[in-house]
């Protein structure tokens, strides 16, 4: 018994049409999906560094010791961090923060894939009377006397280097002159080096005070 043929075949002019829409719907939707893939990355590191900010204040109070989130720079940029305990003369304002050790059981932790921090202070660094935007950035803290064999991909095996850090005190404050808010922007690395002036930058705030965070709105 023959089957009956249920339709015609497509003719050449109706599957380039088919063809032309569906090229016409990759167009618009492969911009706005990797656009969307990327704040999602950055929002992932600045998560990432939400969670060590808890975890680092938290250490500072329970071992009443001076704690600090050291960054370590790759090409323009900081893309990994661990958190060390500090030396620091309490009673002096113009004392530095020295390293001490490393805080037992961590090690370097990686941004995700293609995202970092500008190594800029306007880009890391503390803002003037508990600001949240980017006026009156003025430059991080920063740690003496890193081990530069433990920064990740050194090649020195000896000597020690200077690092830009987020520190806490003992009493669970942001160290740095009171009133002064941590801002720490993230941004798609690739695109930051094709055009720095044009790349969104996810910026996460950090209170000198609680050391709550919170998301700030994007910006170029």
């Amino acid at each position: 018994m023959k089957r009956r043929k249920t339709g015609r075949p497509f003719t050449l002019i109706e599957l380039i049409a088919v063809m032309g829409v569906m090229i016409l719907l990759a167009a618009v939707a492969i911009p706005a999906y990797s656009s969307l893939f990327a704040g999602r990355k950055t929002t992932l590191a600045a998560n990432q560094l939400n969670g060590a900010v808890m975890e680092a204040r938290a250490h500072a109070v329970s071992a009443k010791v001076y704690t600090a989130l050291v960054f370590a720079k790759d090409g323009n940029g900081l893309k990994s961090f661990r958190m060390a305990e500090v030396y620091h003369d309490s009673e002096s304002e113009t004392s530095g923060y020295a390293w001490r050790r490393w805080a037992p059981g961590t090690a370097f932790v990686l941004l995700p894939e293609n995202t970092m921090i500008p190594d800029t202070n306007d880009n890391f660094g503390m803002t003037t009377g508990g600001s949240e935007g980017n006026e009156g950035s003025s430059a991080p803290k920063k740690v003496s006397g890193v081990p530069k064999k433990d920064l990740p991909g050194s090649t020195v095996t000896s000597g020690t280097s200077s690092e830009k850090a987020i520190i806490f005190k003992p009493n669970g404050q942001l160290a740095g002159t009171e009133n002064k808010n941590m801002v720490v922007r993230f941004v798609e690395s690739n695109r930051y080096d094709a055009n720095k002036s044009k790349t969104p930058k996810l910026p996460l705030n950090i209170n000198w005070l609680t050391c709550k965070t919170k998301f700030l709105d994007p910006v170029e």
